[in-house]
């Protein structure tokens, strides 16, 4: 295959440099914590508010993780109550098709529990007289 390029693209070629490209995007919500403890919100579509979406498709952000206690004394709303309105005739066809979600990207780590086991009965009397035990 042959061919060149235009003169200006030559040019700007010249100026890229490393091959690092752009800083990671990663919105790690720390152990424990919950989403408004991340120091890098989501970027790019998923900043947007959800509702605030049109197109074919929409963007919503990662899901948060519950914290380990419970520090609420009263129940409050989480998003503040917004009006309604019903159609009077026919709703026009949704223009949505798909809704992508930030995947999650959190790992979880556990050990193996390391207590011996409960022994089994030694012989067939010892099992017999066990279905009665309460």
């Amino acid at each position: 295959m042959t061919g060149s390029f235009p003169a200006a693209i030559k040019t700007a070629a010249q100026g890229v440099t490393g091959t690092a490209g752009p800083a990671t995007q990663n919105a790690v919500v720390p152990a424990g914590g919950n989403q408004a403890a991340v120091s890098n919100p989501p970027q790019g579509s998923f900043a947007i508010d959800y509702a605030d979406q049109d197109g074919p498709t929409k963007y919503a952000p990662m899901q948060g993780h519950p914290g380990t206690k419970i520090t609420a004394k009263t129940a409050s709303a989480r998003y503040p109550t917004s009006s309604v309105s019903y159609y009077h005739t026919f709703a026009p066809t949704p223009k949505q098709v798909t809704t992508q979600t930030m995947s999650q990207t959190f790992t979880a780590s556990s050990i193996e529990n390391q207590a011996t086991p409960a022994s089994q009965p030694k012989n067939d009397m010892q099992k017999f007289l066990n279905r009665w035990k309460d």
